[in-house]
């Protein structure tokens, strides 16, 4: 086998030119029974094998510079820069990242997770490069889902006005989680060849120029080239704005590949290749359904089956439940996600409501203020993203949604701790970045039924609102009889779960961890008063007021990060009010977050029911 003998870029150079598909066919295998077992994003990385066999082979990394946008589809770059023979440990505790990690190899030049910035990274490490006179490609790898993202747009402006020498690499497979949606995808897949209108207009010059007025004849043809050119090939317009074009190239065609590459390798400035490739190549499961195996969990290779069907409705199926119930009873309400139709939950909706959907492409930006736009003229838009990609529309959030106290329903996927994926996809962040804004409501469910009654508040309420919620499944309501939420759910009012005989201690918190606390308070048999918030803006200050006021210590719980969280808010009623009582704040710690599944993280950081267990006893003394 091939694949065995490889450790590094320097072993992949070793092997004849036409003993590479043999090793592409070898990864392949090795990604599929891998991903198999841990899950992961495996549709993009078959995808790519080839490309990155090619890369490796010609280049010479790390001195080149590989910088790949979003970071999801390295999985071959990592087999073939000695992490082979810990690709079993992928996106587990303590194991190698699904993303590139500059911890990990050398050979991994930026940290990312998000799409559409390799352009501009990139454009600063060649212009680094430049500066400081040293030597070696830089090499950006950005598909062209990405391709619909704003800042990959501006980078673009920014490069091809320069002489910077830097390749992109343009991987186009119609898909970045889903379809790819919007005039950019089309573009890039335009059929024509722009090598056949070169070719026929030149003959056609030759003819022409033996003619009467052949200069002037030749004028008009060359006019005319151009228009079609800038129509139907997208070459002609990566070259009018200054890149040199080369493709489209057969992305799993190595002949094809490395002449193109290697003709590239001699030319100097901004170039673009545009590579055709197939997401899932080379498991007919997965080229068959590209989006179901963008990032599956562990499957059954035979059936593409997963191994595990889950335990129960998530937070985004219930979502997109309760937007198709009131839509049906409200034709102004719309829905609007970017590029994460089936992971926030929308597909129904898509298919029940298709002028009533829209997916922007991976452009979070726009689609805020798209929203708003919408808002201002009457309808309700239900925007739905994941709290990791809201942090990127933030100036929207304020700007355009809050200063017009716009009509706008976030609803905030994927907020707390994020499994497998690591740092770049935690949704910790929220609370503290947008409780300071001023108009928004923020909501945090428990239950199946506060979260309907959050959706249906949010639409009578006029002006932005947020619901977040955990990707995890909705746990069971029969908990309810513990009273941890209200059965009238009001914005702005916190629910009291349970108050304290002595009246000494106090639990204040928030979203599904309330069911944890209840349980451990039991467990260890402690009388205390619990709070649970319910609206994290505005915050009940009269209830909360009353309740310190009533106890000698107060225990805050929350799964965000504690700089600027709840436990902040609550601390800052205290002093408005002069009150002085012993405080602690239970939460997430100034740091970023380490890949593990979303039980271990809360085990981690003790928001697991034991791990409370523990904090609880050991702050009321017990």
């Amino acid at each position: 086998m091939y694949i065995e003998n490889i450790n590094s870029p320097l072993d992949l150079k070793k092997l004849k030119k036409e003993e590479l598909p043999l090793l592409a066919e070898e990864i392949r295998d090795f990604i599929i029974k891998t991903v198999s077992n841990t899950g992961g994003h495996l549709g993009s990385n078959l995808g790519v094998v080839d490309l990155t066999v090619v890369l490796h082979y010609l280049f010479d990394s790390p001195k080149d510079a590989f910088i790949f946008d979003v970071g999801h589809q390295t999985y071959t770059h990592k087999i073939l820069t000695g992490r082979k023979d810990k690709f079993h440990t992928l996106r587990t505790y303590g194991g190698i990242s699904g993303f590139p990690k500059r911890c990990e190899s050398e050979h991994d030049i930026e940290e990312t997770g998000h799409a559409s910035t390799s352009l501009s990274f990139a454009y600063g490490v060649a212009k680094a490069k430049n500066i400081l006179g040293d030597s070696g490609e830089v090499i950006a790898i950005i598909g062209d889902g990405a391709m619909t993202g704003g800042m990959a747009l501006e980078a673009m402006n920014n490069i091809a006005h320069t002489n910077t020498d830097i390749i992109i690499v343009l991987n186009n497979n119609e898909m970045s989680i889903g379809k790819n949606i919007g005039a950019i995808s089309k573009f890039l897949n335009a059929t024509l060849n722009d090598v056949l209108i070169q070719e026929a207009s030149y003959k056609v010059k030759d003819l022409v120029s033996t003619l009467p007025f052949g200069d002037i004849a030749n004028e008009i043809i060359d006019r005319g080239k151009g228009a079609i050119r800038s129509f139907v090939a997208p070459g002609i317009a990566f070259r009018e704005m200054g890149f040199k074009y080369f493709g489209p190239v057969d992305g799993h065609n190595y002949e094809e590949l490395i002449s193109t590459f290697e003709k590239i390798k001699q030319i100097k400035g901004p170039r673009i290749i545009q590579v055709n490739t197939i997401k899932g190549k080379g498991y007919e499961i997965a080229e068959k359904n590209p989006a179901k195996f963008h990032g599956i969990a562990p499957f059954d290779i035979e059936t593409g089956e997963l191994k595990s069907k889950s335990s129960g409705k998530t937070f985004s199926n219930l979502a997109g439940e309760c937007i198709i119930e009131e839509a049906k009873e409200n034709k102004n309400i719309v829905a609007i996600t970017a590029a994460m139709e089936s992971g926030t939950g929308l597909t129904e909706f898509a298919k029940n409501f298709k002028d009533r959907f829209f997916d922007v492409g991976i452009a979070e930006q726009h689609s805020i203020t798209f929203a708003v736009g919408l808002a201002e003229s009457g309808l309700i838009p239900f925007v739905c993203l994941y709290s990791t990609f809201l942090q990127r529309g933030y100036d929207q959030i304020i700007h355009d949604a809050c200063i017009m106290n716009a009509n706008v329903k976030f609803m905030i996927d994927r907020a707390g701790l994020v499994p497998e994926d690591g740092d770049t996809h935690q949704g910790v962040f929220d609370i503290s970045f947008l409780r300071i804004i001023p108009n928004i409501i923020i909501m945090s469910p428990v239950f199946e039924e506060d979260f309907k009654a959050m959706v249906k508040k949010s639409i009578e309420h006029k002006g932005p609102t947020v619901i977040r919620y955990n990707k995890s499944a909705v746990r069971d309501s029969e908990k309810n009889k513990e009273n941890i939420i209200a059965s009238d759910f009001e914005i702005g009012k916190a629910h009291i779960v349970r108050e304290s005989v002595s009246k000494k201690n106090c639990i204040i918190s928030y979203g599904q961890t309330l069911i944890d606390i209840v349980d451990a308070v039991n467990e260890i048999n402690l009388d205390t008063s619990i709070l649970n918030l319910s609206t994290l803006k505005p915050i009940d200050e009269k209830t909360i007021i009353d309740f310190i006021n009533k106890s000698d210590k107060i225990l805050i719980i929350e799964e965000s990060i504690k700089k600027g969280g709840i436990g902040s808010a609550i601390l800052e009623i205290m002093a408005d009010n002069e009150i002085f009582k012993q405080v602690k704040i239970h939460a997430l710690p100034d740091k970023f977050f380490e890949v593990a599944k979303r039980d271990k993280l809360l085990e981690l950081y003790k928001l697991d029911k034991n791990g409370l267990k523990e904090v609880i006893s050991e702050y009321f003394n017990l």
